[in-house]
Parts: structure tokens; C-alpha cells; sequence
């Protein structure tokens, strides 16, 4: 399995446990969901040459969505 693929999906799942986390309220989930995005997001921008340009924007925005729900909006 490639690298991209497997950022891809970790991707997919930090959204899925975000999502889950917000609607059923549970707070591990939404911590868990952020602290994956976080990560991968790092990643994909330290590498940000070697990825496709929509993988890098969706980065940037899974960083500015982790950004918002730290300060709570």
C-alpha cells in the first residue's frame, strides 16, 4: 500500500470519529479524531511536494478544523 493511500485513510477515519465524536458527544472520540488529523496533516505538509495538491488542501483543512475546535467555535 502506497503512503498517500494510507494518509488518505487515516484521513477518512479521523473524519468519521470527529463526526461520530460531535453527534454522539462523546469527547475521546473528537480527541482522537483531532489527534489523528493533527498528525497526518503534519505529515502531509512536511511531504508536501511529493502529494497531490487536493490531498495538501484538505491538510490545510483538517488544520484549520482542529484549530477552530481547540478554541471551541
Amino acid at each position: 500500500m502506497d503512503k498517500r493511500q494510507i494518509i488518505s485513510y487515516l484521513n477518512f477515519a479521523a473524519l468519521i470519529c470527529y463526526i461520530i465524536g460531535r453527534v454522539i458527544d462523546i469527547p475521546i472520540l473528537i480527541w482522537i479524531g483531532l489527534g489523528i488529523m493533527t498528525l497526518s496533516s503534519v505529515w502531509t505538509i512536511l511531504h508536501w511536494k511529493e502529494n497531490d495538491k487536493m490531498s495538501n488542501y484538505i491538510s490545510v483543512a483538517f488544520l484549520v478544523l482542529v484549530g477552530l475546535s481547540l478554541f471551541g467555535l
